[in-house]
C-alpha cells in the first residue's frame, strides 16, 4: 500500500513525520481555523513519537492524504507545489497511482485483500453521488461486493 500513496516503501520514519508536519503547517496558512484540527494532529504526532511507530506515522500520513484532498482546489494546486518541492510527490501523483491500482483490479475482476478493499471503497465513495460515472461506480460496488461475499464464506 506504501507505494499507493506516493512515498516509496524506504520512506523512513521522519520523512513521514515531516510530511505531516509540512501538511499542517500549510492547514495553518491556509485558515487560522484550523488551529484545532493542527493541535490534535500534533498530538497524535508526539504519541506516535514516543515509540517511533513507522506503521502509526502511515497510518496518520494516509489519513492526512483523505482530508487535504476536501480542499478546494487552488489550495490543493498552492500544497501540491510545495509537497513536490519538498518530497517529489504531491496529493495528484497519488491520485494516478491509486486510479491505476483500481484500474488493475478492475481488469483482474476481483479485489485480492483488505488493502485493495479500501482503495476501491475509497474510490466508490468519492463518486457515488456523480451521474456520470454511475457505470463505473456500479463496477466498483460489485468489486466490493464479492469481496465481502468471499470473506464471509471463510
Amino acid at each position: 500500500m506504501c507505494t499507493l500513496l506516493g512515498l516509496d516503501k524506504t520512506a523512513d520514519y521522519e520523512t513521514l513525520k515531516e510530511w505531516c508536519l509540512t501538511a499542517c503547517d500549510y492547514l495553518l496558512k491556509i485558515d487560522p481555523q484550523h488551529s484545532f484540527l493542527v493541535k490534535e494532529i500534533e498530538k497524535v504526532i508526539l504519541k506516535i513519537d514516543i515509540r517511533k511507530k513507522k506503521n502509526d506515522m502511515w497510518a496518520l500520513y494516509k489519513e492526512l492524504h483523505l482530508c487535504l484532498r476536501d480542499l478546494p482546489p487552488n489550495q490543493i494546486e498552492e500544497l501540491n507545489q510545495i509537497l513536490t518541492e519538498k518530497f517529489g510527490h504531491n496529493l495528484a501523483d497519488v491520485a494516478k497511482m491509486e486510479t491505476k491500482a483500481i484500474e488493475k483490479i478492475i481488469k483482474r475482476g476481483r479485489i485480492r485483500n483488505d488493502t485493495e478493499y479500501r482503495l476501491v471503497w475509497q474510490r466508490e465513495d468519492e463518486i457515488y453521488t456523480d451521474d456520470s460515472q454511475f457505470e463505473y461506480a456500479e463496477t466498483l460496488r460489485k468489486l466490493l461486493s464479492d469481496y465481502e461475499d468471499q470473506k464471509e464464506v471463510k
